[in-house]
Parts: C-alpha cells; structure tokens; sequence
C-alpha cells in the first residue's frame, strides 16, 4: 500500500506525462486516482477515469483518448486520415 504522499506523486507523474491533456488526482478518501479530460475535442459532457492503481488509470486514458479522437487530433493533424474497411 502507498502513503497518500507517494499517491500523490504519482498522480503529478501521470499528468506530466500526459503533457496537459489531462488533469490527474489522487482522492485520499476514495484511495484512487481521478483523470479529467481536458483536450478541445473531448465530449461536451466530459470525460472522467477512476483507478484504483496507475497502470490502470494510464491504460483506460489511451483507450478513452483513441475512443475520442484525441490521438489523431495531436498527431494526425496536416494527415490524410487511413480510410476504415467497410464491413
């Protein structure tokens, strides 16, 4: 188990890493790890992770970021887009 205070670090770790596109925190009464969404395409009515550990949290921030578009909106920009098979 990890103090609050290594939670914390973690958490400003995780939204170093994530370069701004997120805002990490480590809840001490829930003992998990909140990510708010806070990229211009993100969904009107926001995006919100809960994790009980990091990796977890880190893992569902690239899911919900390819879900959403944000990778191709960081770096597929001036990119023709690879046209999707049609099933």
């Amino acid at each position: 188990m990890r103090t609050a205070d290594e939670a914390r670090l973690v958490a400003e770790y995780v939204e170093w890493q994530k370069q701004g596109a997120w805002v990490v925190l480590w809840g001490p009464y829930t003992r998990c790890f909140w990510a708010f969404a806070c990229w211009p395409v993100v969904p009107r009515e926001g995006v919100v992770i809960r994790a009980e550990d990091p990796d977890t949290l880190y893992s569902e921030m690239r899911y919900v970021e390819r879900m959403h578009g944000y990778l191709w909106w960081r770096y597929g920009r001036g990119r023709t887009p690879v046209p999707r098979p049609r099933v």
